[in-house]
Order: C-alpha cells, then sequence, then structure tokens
C-alpha cells in the first residue's frame, strides 16, 4: 500500500467499509450457520432455501425452488461479481442474510442434483420464491417488497454477459456430477456368471478378487454386488473388456442411491474420500456398496433402513465420526 494513499484521509473509512462487506455477516459464517440451520448431517432440503453447491472446482450459489427424488428444480444466485438480465429479480440486501443485493437468475432455472449441494446457506420468503418462479415459468412477475426485476443485457461483450455465460457453464458442470448407479424396475441386470458362462475359472477369479470361493460364487450369481473397484481385476482375469463387466454391476436400489446422495452425507464422502486418498465420487461409490454388501449378508425383513445400514458400514472404519 503506497504511503500518499493511505495519506488520503477518505481512504482508510471506504476500506474499512469494503473490508466489512469482504467479511460477510456473522450469519453466513460457520457458528452462524449452525446457529441458524444446525448440523449439517440433519439437514432437510426444502423449497426457498440457499445452498452452496460445489463439485470439484465449480461452486455457485442455488435457490431451491422445488425439491424431487434426487435433485432439485433451482436458480443461480449471485452477489459478487454484480450482473443481471432481463429475466433475473435483483433482491435488496435487507431480506436476506448477505446484506447486499443478490441477483437471481430465475431464466437459468435447471435441474440440479442434489449430491452437489454442500451446505444451507439462508432461506428466503415465500413471496420471493413466488417472484422467482412465476419469473423462471413466464409468467407475469409477482409483486414482492425489495425485489426487482433485471435490467436487460444489451451487448455480448457487456460484463454480465460473461457472468450469465459462466453461470450457464457452472450448471452444466453440476448437472453431469457423477451419480450412484441406481435400479430401474423391470430391468434386472445381467449377472457375472451368464457373461463369463457355464465354466468360469474360479481358482483364477478367486486369486484376482482376493476373495473366498463362497464369496466368488456368490457374486457370480448376483447374490452380492460386484464392487466396481474390482471390475479391471475381472477383466484383466478373464481378458474381458471392462466394460461388459461394467454392466453385470448391480445397480443400487433407489432408496439407497437416495439417502447416499443427500446432502447430510455430503461430509463424510468428503472426509472418507480424503482418508483413502480417492475421489469423492469414489468413495460414495464404494460406501454406497459397502452398505449393500452389508445389508446383504444380513437377514432380517421390512423395509431397509438406508441410513442406518450407511453409518453401520462406513462407522466400522470411522468414516461417520462427526457427519451423517
Amino acid at each position: 500500500m503506497r504511503e500518499d494513499t493511505m495519506g488520503d484521509s477518505g481512504v482508510p473509512q471506504r476500506f474499512l467499509d469494503l473490508a466489512r462487506q469482504v467479511r460477510g455477516p456473522r450469519a453466513l459464517s460457520e457458528a452462524g450457520l449452525r446457529e441458524r440451520f444446525g448440523d449439517p448431517a440433519q439437514a432437510e432440503l426444502e423449497p426457498g432455501q440457499v445452498w452452496r453447491a460445489r463439485w470439484d472446482e465449480v461452486s455457485m450459489l442455488v435457490l431451491v425452488l422445488d425439491v424431487d427424488a434426487r435433485e432439485v428444480n433451482a436458480v443461480p444466485v449471485t452477489i459478487d461479481p454484480p450482473g443481471e438480465d432481463e429475466t433475473s429479480v435483483v433482491v435488496d440486501g435487507s431480506r436476506t442474510a448477505f446484506g447486499v443485493d443478490a441477483t437471481v437468475w430465475a431464466g437459468l432455472v435447471s435441474c440440479v442434483p442434489m449430491r452437489v449441494l454442500e451446505r444451507v446457506v439462508d432461506v428466503w420468503d415465500d413471496d420471493i420464491v413466488g417472484c422467482t418462479a412465476a419469473q423462471a415459468q413466464g409468467r407475469p412477475a409477482l409483486a414482492a417488497a425489495g425485489v426487482r426485476g433485471g435490467q436487460p443485457i444489451r451487448s455480448a461483450l457487456e460484463p454480465d454477459a460473461e457472468v450469465r455465460a459462466g453461470l450457464t457453464d457452472d450448471l452444466e458442470y453440476l448437472r453431469h456430477a457423477p451419480g450412484l448407479p441406481v435400479e430401474e424396475s423391470g430391468r434386472p441386470a445381467g449377472t457375472l456368471a451368464s457373461l463369463l458362462g457355464a465354466r468360469p475359472d474360479l481358482r483364477t477369479l478367486c486369486s484376482a478378487l482376493e476373495m473366498p470361493q463362497p464369496e466368488v460364487m456368490k457374486l457370480l450369481r448376483g447374490k452380492i454386488p460386484l464392487p466396481p473397484d474390482r471390475i479391471d481385476a475381472i477383466a484383466s482375469a478373464t481378458g474381458l473388456p471392462a466394460e461388459q463387466i461394467t454392466r453385470t454391476v448391480r445397480p443400487l436400489p433407489a432408496d439407497l442411491v437416495y439417502a447416499a446422495e443427500h446432502p447430510r452425507w455430503r461430509s463424510v464422502w468428503v472426509r472418507r474420500a480424503r482418508q483413502l486418498e480417492v475421489s469423492e465420487a469414489q468413495a460414495r461409490l464404494s460406501g454406497g456398496y459397502g452398505a449393500f454388501a452389508l445389508a446383504a449378508r444380513q437377514t432380517g425383513g421390512g423395509v431397509a433402513d438406508w441410513d442406518a445400514r450407511l453409518r453401520q458400514f462406513l462407522g466400522g472404519e470411522g468414516s461417520v465420526k462427526g457427519g451423517a
């Protein structure tokens, strides 16, 4: 910082004002978020919530308009850099926890998988959500205090156009974040036995998979799921393409996938990935199949409590400490 700049009596106050904006209100600090929303592991998804969505290096804020089975209908929210277009609604800072104007890009409404939602950071009133939903659907905007329509972008060279293009790309990336394979009714997966034929080389398979013969037999018959991380070992032992073997991986029950992809498990997968030195997607995939295999070995009827199964499996390796 130059000495002559600091000599300007008007500069320090401007710096202080800027610093206050950068620090953000306490409501958005980790302590503030816990005070407002409790333990992230107990989070429930509801319309009107503003979430931080992230996958790999892509991160953005989204306002949830509706919640579906494994995804949410959401619109991007930006604060900095500023920007807006004719489909946006701009919410006054007095109506949010951000304390500054927020732009809701209603024209970019999209289905976002809930597995990319990381942390709820605010909850907005119904009138703001209703105004945004109307704008997103092309209906006449509803009146809401502290909310105005966005200004049109008049040139592709304007910074607002660049912001919108960046949001479009980020949304596309988040939509393609890898999910768990989920079973579909009426489409049973083929077994490894049907792929290998009537006389598989059990000794070779047992050696390649490092599993006892009874377990390998269950795996061949589809009684226990084929761990995705063993596909390459089977391909090497049998000479079959990995792609063919992948098609015999039994998809997971929809209820288990819903549980494992819910944001309440996000911190567990992130921590497990760090411990195993794998990607978050791999950590969730192996954890999901681990819970499924554990359930297959256990007896008992009734509807499976997959959150409990996940806790039981991951608790054995210490992955759920402090998590869901």
